[in-house]
């Protein structure tokens, strides 16, 4: 039977989820010391990969492949529109559908394809091909491919970010036998909120609201005159009742409206994907007073992420902050 851990590294936290076959053993979330991520970048891969392999040998998860949730940082991704041509000639023609956004030769990156739709004539004869492609630097692949060999693990596959929310989606549609409506899953995290607009199991959109509990955590600390980390430990264990404040509370209501003015954004650029559904995962979903005030600013069925999951991948504490890792392990393939 397969064994495999998928990875989410955020500039937080790391989240370790370890399936044997496909049944989820194992989930652990660890807070990262400071200054070890910052902004998705990873500052020393030394460093990570002897905070993943001490992570993971403290919460028993053994030796197996990795399937790894890249960040923004880390690779570029584009929905492409490319005349119907063969593998070979798309092999020659992708890399110059990134030329705005490399920064090194062409031949120093990694270019890789999903087809999404490919449109034909009357007589069936493909014209055109929607794309969703990807471009990273073949050094980066490397450093990622040292940094887990030296943690104890052997790299399988590098998910990015779109496709980790896809697969999870795809995943519980095949699962549940759900329609293919427009749904959008919210990350709410440290540093950023992050909205990824899914068709079926497709993303079709990626929107990054500049606030996160971070801001939360600054508020707290002004308010209280506390340190940021004395102010954080408020917030992680709700101490005296922060998270009901009327401070804390502005601030998820500020936050709702920044997630209702970019559904409504996107409502108004994609009149045939109207949304029907909101999923909330990450840190944020924990508060259930920012997930009851995104319901009601949201005219959207809003749910807690961890209702994509299915029973036996389904986390017994806090599940809905590990929809990217297991979402990178259904990309990876669930054996």
């Amino acid at each position: 039977m397969g064994k495999i851990v998928g990875f989410e590294i955020g500039d937080h936290s790391v989240k370790l989820v370890y399936f044997a076959g496909n049944e989820l053993k194992k989930s652990v979330c660890a807070e990262l010391p400071d200054a070890m991520v910052s902004h998705g970048r990873i500052l020393s891969m030394d460093a990570m990969a002897d905070f993943l392999r001490d992570t993971a040998r403290a919460n028993g998860i053994p030796r197996a492949g990795a399937a790894v949730s890249l960040s923004l940082a880390d690779a570029y991704t584009r929905d492409v529109t490319m005349p119907a041509m063969t593998e070979q000639q798309l092999a020659y023609n992708l890399p110059f559908e990134f030329h705005d956004f490399l920064t090194e030769e062409k031949s120093k990156y990694f270019f890789d394809y999903s087809v999404r739709e490919v449109r034909r004539d009357p007589d069936g004869y493909p014209l055109e091909m929607d794309l969703f492609a990807c471009a990273m630097l073949k050094e980066r692949v490397e450093a990622y491919r040292a940094m887990f060999r030296r943690a104890g693990f052997k790299l399988k596959v590098l998910v990015p970010l779109e496709c980790a929310y896809g697969a999870l989606m795809a995943e519980h549609i095949r699962r549940t036998g759900a329609p293919e409506i427009g749904r959008c899953v919210v990350n709410l995290g440290h540093r950023v909120t992050r909205m990824h607009f899914l068709q079926g199991g497709e993303c079709v959109g990626v929107r990054e609201i500049d606030m996160g509990l971070a801001d939360l955590d600054r508020i707290i600390a002004d308010k209280l005159d506390v340190e940021i980390h004395v102010a954080h430990e408020y917030k992680q264990n709700n101490f005296n009742g922060v998270l009901e404040t009327d401070y804390a509370r502005e601030f998820y209501s500020r936050l709702a409206v920044e997630i209702m003015k970019a559904v409504n954004f996107y409502h108004y650029n994609n009149r045939d994907r109207e949304l029907k559904e909101l999923y909330l995962c990450g840190g944020g979903a924990a508060i259930m007073a920012l997930r009851e005030t995104v319901a009601d600013t949201v005219n959207l069925t809003v749910c807690g992420g961890e209702e994509l999951l299915d029973e036996g991948m389904r986390p017994a504490e806090e599940p809905w902050l590990y929809l990217r890792a297991i979402g990178s392990v259904c990309e990876g393939g669930l054996k």
